[in-house]
């Protein structure tokens, strides 16, 4: 079996000429040449096999020590070569700046397709979508330090599970880069990169911009198949990308890439265009960026949470706003956006997979509700102040 690996380059030339002269005043023609250049490049996608000893046996996970992470170290090799590597052990604080996290959907499983990573003489076994995305991020000369959910996380220990997700927000926000990875490329998704792209520059809104100058059909294609992937309806996705002090957004062989500072004036660009009356008009694409500016909404707090100049949302708020959002687990529709809320909003409740959706939701409720119950006119900081104050514990 193999795949295209697709390269691509487009070149571009515009002209406006006004035609106040012939006395058509605010009339304007423009015209412009472009011409796409694009390689298709044939890769066998294969795995050959590790040993001729049979199957491999199912990598044991070694217990972590408090606030330690796994990382991933990816071993180089060519996207058709066996994926291997190895798990290490890290200190949540002495290991940031030094991993990459892996931003991705999980997908379902596909029983025809089996991936395997081996690790020494074991090996863990791979989703289809998270096998695409090692094979397109690993290096061929070099080896990349991960962090990966599925593999970095022991699935089968709750109580490991449940002492990971307190630290989820330290993983992401101490990575040196969050990669988010949105799945394979379709024929339309260099228009949709390319849009995005523009919006997370500084180009002016003119004629050049490329929604200027391609069909309606075509700019509501290429957005939608960006915008509308499950990727940015998972729960997860919106801690995880809007706390990286550094994102990539990636789609197949194409990519944009943000530091925390951008993200302000790429969400206000993203508001800019969608009021303008271009983009309001009956013939305009009905595209929804509600998904895509949600996240950059919460990723923006976060860094002004940071520089100390901004309320900060409290848990039901975060909740609320993010209630059509999907997660396969009921569980983390509170668990996966803890890490966004303030300290104070969240004391006291911590996640337990241990209890049913049933129980934590009532948990949930009833830790709310108190919270709910404070002084409205009482400040974020009166209210840590307080919750700090009730927590400790009496001196005899």
């Amino acid at each position: 079996m193999s795949r295209p690996l697709y390269y691509w380059k487009l070149l571009s030339y515009y002209l406006t000429i006004p035609l106040g002269l012939l006395g058509l005043s605010g009339w304007r023609v423009s015209f412009g040449v472009w011409c796409r250049l694009t390689q298709d490049r044939r890769i066998a996608r294969i795995e050959v096999p590790f040993d001729n000893d049979g199957e491999l046996e199912e990598y044991r996970y070694k217990r972590l020590d408090e606030n330690a992470i796994r990382l991933l170290q990816l071993e180089p090799g060519a996207y058709g070569d066996p994926l291997r590597g190895r798990l290490i052990h890290a200190d949540i604080v002495k290991g940031q700046r030094q991993y990459t996290a892996l931003s991705y959907t999980w997908g379902r499983p596909d029983p025809t397709q089996r991936h395997l990573l081996r690790i020494g003489n074991a090996c863990l076994e791979v989703w289809d979508n998270l096998n695409t995305a090692l094979r397109t991020l690993r290096s061929e000369d070099r080896p990349v330090m991960l962090w990966v959910d599925a593999l970095c996380i022991n699935q089968n220990d709750t109580l490991e599970r449940g002492t990971q997700v307190q630290l989820m927000t330290q993983i992401y926000s101490g990575a040196a880069s969050v990669h988010s990875w949105l799945g394979e490329a379709t024929a339309a998704s260099v228009i949709g990169m390319e849009i995005l792209s523009y919006l997370l520059g500084d180009g002016p809104f003119d004629d050049g911009a490329p929604w200027r100058w391609r069909f309606a059909h075509e700019v509501a294609q290429g957005l939608g198949d960006i915008i509308d992937r499950e990727y940015f309806q998972r729960i997860w996705i919106v801690q995880e990308a809007a706390v990286g002090r550094r994102v990539t957004l990636q789609v197949g062989g194409l990519s944009i890439t943000w530091e925390a500072a951008d993200t302000r004036r790429f969400l206000a660009r993203i508001k800019l265009l969608e009021i303008s009356p271009l983009w309001t008009a009956p013939q305009s694409p009905a595209i929804d960026f509600r998904a895509l500016r949600e996240l950059l909404e919460q990723s923006s707090t976060a860094e002004a949470k940071k520089a100390g100049h901004a309320a900060t949302p409290t848990l039901l708020d975060i909740v609320h706003t993010m209630r059509h959002m999907h997660s396969t687990d009921p569980r983390d529709k509170i668990f996966g956006l803890m890490g966004l809320a303030a300290p104070a909003e969240v004391a006291g409740f911590v996640p337990d997979y241990l209890l049913s959706w049933e129980e934590t939701y009532k948990k949930f409720y009833d830790h709310t509700y108190a919270a709910a119950l404070k002084d409205p006119s009482q400040t974020l900081e009166e209210h840590v102040k307080e919750v700090s104050s009730s927590l400790q514990v009496p001196t005899q």
